[in-house]
């Protein structure tokens, strides 16, 4: 029986921010990226969410702070 090992963790989050970045995302609303772009261990990232058309969050927009740890994505925080 062969093994599936899991991607390396900064492998993973390497291809989340190509994603946020160069915006690969399914939906346009949402965007995300590193909080300090020299930040080597993919920790501290930030992000936006637009608030949906036709709803009271309709044009606004809110930020997030995201903290990835060191077993994710195998375990939340």
């Amino acid at each position: 029986m062969s093994t599936i090992e899991a991607m390396p963790r900064t492998f993973r989050l390497y291809e989340e921010l190509e994603r946020g970045e160069k915006g690969q995302l399914s939906d346009q609303s949402v965007s995300y990226g590193l909080d300090n772009t020299t930040d080597n261990s993919f920790t501290n990232w930030n992000g936006t969410i637009v608030g949906p058309p036709n709803t009271v969050f309709d044009n606004r927009i809110y930020f997030v702070s995201i903290s990835c740890g060191p077993q994710y994505p195998a375990v939340a925080m």
